[in-house]
């Protein structure tokens, strides 16, 4: 049996609302800290463009990059976790 293979450029593009519930917040808490996408790509070192993704839903985070974009954001994660489970009842 062949793996399964998404076509490059379409899967990771339908943003879920989860995703998009997940970058409202995030938008949101940055909004909140007065920090642009480009303050928060000097802040940790990556592209601005990985934040905007996360913003627009096109890009999701495991548990090891939400807990370090909490500390980014000087954020405690385990409250984040609450915010954000209560933006999806």
């Amino acid at each position: 049996m062949e793996a399964y293979k998404p076509k490059r450029g379409e899967a990771h593009l339908k943003a879920s609302p989860k995703r998009i519930a997940l970058g409202n917040w995030l938008r949101e808490q940055r909004n909140a800290k007065g920090l642009t996408m480009r303050d928060m790509a000097a802040i940790s070192g990556l592209p601005h463009s990985y934040f905007g993704k996360i913003e627009q839903g096109i890009r999701g985070l495991d548990i090891l990059e939400f807990i370090e974009l909490c500390g980014w954001l000087g954020i405690d994660y385990r409250s984040a976790i609450n915010q954000i489970n209560k933006l999806l009842l």
